[in-house]
C-alpha cells in the first residue's frame, strides 16, 4: 500500500524565507496533514474487485505509517478438507503377521512366520466404516466461494465376501464373520472371505511367506511354491509351478501346472501333477500317484499311473505305463504298454516276490498241529469203541435207550437188577461221557483249524494272484526279472535315492530273469506252489 501525501502551497520567493515563515507573516495557518479512512479504503479496495478476506488491522497500521510500503491487505480462506470414509479393525490378529516364528525356550524358527493365515470364529466383529465427514468450503478474495472436494466414500456391502455378512447397528456398520474359517482379504476386489479352506494369490517363498504350516483342510495357491520352501497342510491345490517340497498329512494333492526339482509327499492320499513333473520325488505310501509326463524323478506309491516316463526309478504295488523310456521299476503289478531306450539305457522291471516263508512256516505248524489233533481223536475213539464193546455196558445202553423212548417197562424185581446193573457200569459210564466231551472239544478245535489254514491259504493265493508283468510292445533292451527279498533286507521304498537307483538295475542272487531283449511283447503271471492239504 502506498500512502498519499497532501498537496503543498507554491514553492516560497528567492528571498530566502522558508514557507512557514511566509504563511505565518502572511497571516495563514500551517498545513495539517491529511488521513486515510479505512472505509473509503474498503470501497477502492471492492471497486477494484477485492470483495472479500481485507485484513482491517494490517490497513489500519499501514495507514499510521510515514511511509510507503508494500503489505498484503487482503487474503483468501482456503477450504478445510473433509474425511475419507475409513475401515477400523475390530478384531486382534487379522494382519498376518511377518515375524519369526516363537518355539519354546525363547528360540525362533527363520524359515516360518509367526501369523500366515488368520483364523476367526463365526460372529466375530472383523471390521467397522468410520463414515466420510464433509469438508468446509472456503473463498478467495473476490468472493467466489471455493468449495471443499466431497470426500471418498464406499460401500461395506460391496466389500462382503463369502462368509461374512454386513451388519448395521447402532454405534456403526460392522462387517462380521458368518462362519468359522481362515480369513482371506483379496487386494484386488477388496472383499473379506471367510473359508474353510486356505487361498492365496501370492506364492510361497522366504520373502512373502517362508516356510508354511497350515491347519486347515485345504489350501490353494495360486502362486509359485520356490525351492527349499516346504508347505505342510492336509490337502493342497497348486495353481502354479512348484520348486518346493510339498508334505501332505493326507487328503489329495493336485498340482495344476509343473513338479521341478521339488517333492510331494502324502502319508494317507494320492498325488496327481496334471504338469511335467521333472527331477522331483513324489511319495504316497497308501495313495496313487497319477502323472502325465515324468522325467527324472523317483515315485514310490501304493499305485503309479504315469503316461509317459523317462529315466525314473518306481517303486510300487501296482504300476500302468503307457510309455516307459530308460526307466527302472519294481511292482507287484507291472502293465507297460511301450518300453523304449533312451540314449543307449534300457528298461528294467521287477516283479516283486513276497517273502511267504512266515505264511508257509505257520500253515506247516497249523497243519502239524491239527494233524496231532486227529490222532488224539482217533485214539479218544478207539477207546470209546473198546468200552462200548463191554456186555454189561452194552446192555445197560440198549436197555436204556428203550425206558428212554417207552418201548419197555421193569417190573419190581427187574428194577432191583437195573440197578443192580446201574451200579456195575457206572464206571465205564462216566469214562465214556468225559472221552466224548473230549472228541466232541477236540473235533471242534481241528474244525477251526482247518478254518484258519483254508484263510491262511486263500490269503497267500490271492496275494500270489496279484504278482504279474505285462509289457505289450518291447522297441529298445528291456530286462525283466523276479525279484525275492526277505523280511531281513531293507524295503526299496526305504533305500536312499542313489541305492534304490543301483539296486534297481542290480543283478545278483535274489533275481531271477525272465525276460531279455529288444523286440517282441511279454507276459507272466506267478502261480504259487500248492502245499498238499
Amino acid at each position: 500500500m502506498t500512502k498519499k501525501r497532501p498537496r503543498t502551497a507554491p514553492a516560497a520567493a528567492r528571498s530566502g524565507c522558508s514557507l512557514a515563515s511566509q504563511r505565518l507573516l502572511a497571516g495563514e495557518p500551517l498545513e495539517t496533514r491529511a488521513w486515510l479512512d479505512v472505509d473509503e479504503f474498503i470501497a477502492s479496495a471492492w471497486s477494484k474487485g477485492v470483495c472479500f478476506g481485507i485484513d482491517v488491522a494490517a490497513v489500519r497500521e499501514g495507514i499510521l505509517l510515514d511511509k510507503p510500503e508494500r503489505r498484503v491487505v487482503a487474503r483468501s480462506r482456503p477450504f478445510v478438507p473433509g474425511k475419507n470414509a475409513e475401515i477400523a479393525e475390530q478384531a486382534p490378529g487379522l494382519h498376518r503377521n511377518n515375524a519369526p516364528r516363537r518355539l519354546l525356550g525363547d528360540r525362533v524358527d527363520l524359515r516360518q512366520f509367526e501369523t500366515r493365515y488368520p483364523q476367526v470364529a463365526a460372529g466375530l466383529r472383523l471390521v467397522k466404516k468410520t463414515p466420510r465427514t464433509p469438508g468446509i468450503d472456503g473463498r478467495d478474495v473476490t468472493g467466489e466461494p471455493l468449495p471443499a472436494p466431497l470426500p471418498k466414500d464406499f460401500d461395506l456391502a460391496r466389500m462382503a465376501g463369502a462368509g461374512t455378512v454386513l451388519s448395521r447397528e447402532e454405534d456403526g456398520e460392522f462387517l462380521l464373520a458368518a462362519v468359522c474359517g481362515f480369513l482371506t482379504i483379496d487386494t484386488r476386489s477388496q472383499q473379506f472371505s471367510v473359508t474353510d479352506k486356505i487361498v492365496s494369490h501370492e506364492g510361497v517363498s522366504a520373502r512373502t511367506t517362508g516356510d508354511l504350516m497350515l491347519t486347515g483342510e485345504e489350501y490353494e495357491q495360486h502362486g509359485e511354491i520356490q525351492e527349499k520352501r516346504v508347505v505342510t497342510c492336509r490337502s493342497i491345490t497348486a495353481f502354479g509351478d512348484v520348486f518346493g517340497k510339498i508334505v501332505s498329512t493326507g487328503g489329495a494333492v493336485r498340482l495344476k501346472q509343473n513338479l521341478v526339482g521339488g517333492s510331494a509327499s502324502n502319508d494317507d492320499g494320492d498325488i496327481v501333477v496334471e504338469g511335467v513333473a521333472s527331477g522331483a520325488t513324489l511319495i504316497a505310501p497308501h495313495g496313487c500317484v497319477t502323472l502325465k509326463r515324468a522325467d527324472n524323478c523317483t515315485i514310490i506309491a501304493r499305485q503309479v499311473v504315469i503316461e509317459r516316463a523317462t529315466l525314473c526309478d518306481i517303486v510300487a504295488d501296482a504300476l500302468s505305463l503307457e510309455l516307459a523310456e530308460a526307466c527302472a521299476a519294481a511292482a507287484r503289478n507291472t502293465q507297460v504298454r511301450i518300453a523304449r531306450m533312451r540314449k543307449e539305457i534300457g528298461n528294467v522291471f521287477l516283479v516283486l516276490l513276497p517273502d511267504t516263508s512266515n505264511e508257509e512256516a505257520q500253515i506247516a505248524a497249523l497243519r502239524e498241529k491239527r494233524a496231532a489233533l486227529d490222532k488224539d481223536i482217533a485214539a479218544h475213539r478207539a477207546t470209546l469203541d473198546g468200552l462200548r464193546e463191554d456186555q454189561d455196558v452194552t446192555n445197560y445202553l440198549r436197555l436204556a435207550s428203550k425206558l428212554r423212548r417207552g418201548e419197555a417197562s421193569l417190573s419190581s424185581e427187574q428194577e432191583a437188577g437195573w440197578r443192580r446193573l446201574s451200579a456195575l457200569v457206572a464206571p465205564a459210564l462216566k469214562t465214556l461221557s468225559l472221552l466224548s466231551a473230549a472228541v466232541n472239544e477236540r473235533v471242534a478245535e481241528s474244525t477251526a483249524m482247518g478254518l484258519e489254514i483254508d484263510e491262511a491259504l486263500a490269503a497267500a493265493e490271492q496275494g500270489c494272484g496279484e504278482l504279474a508283468c505285462t509289457v505289450e510292445r518291447v522297441e529298445g533292451e528291456t530286462r525283466i526279472s523276479a525279484l525275492q527279498l526277505t523280511l531281513a533286507d531293507t524295503p526299496l521304498n526305504a533305500l536312499p535315492r542313489k541305492e534304490l537307483k543301483l539296486r534297481l538295475r542290480a543283478t545278483d542272487a535274489a533275481t531271477k530273469k525272465l525276460f531279455s531283449g529288444s523286440s517282441g511283447h511279454f507276459s507272466w503271471a506267478y502261480q504259487s506252489p500248492q502245499a498238499p492239504l
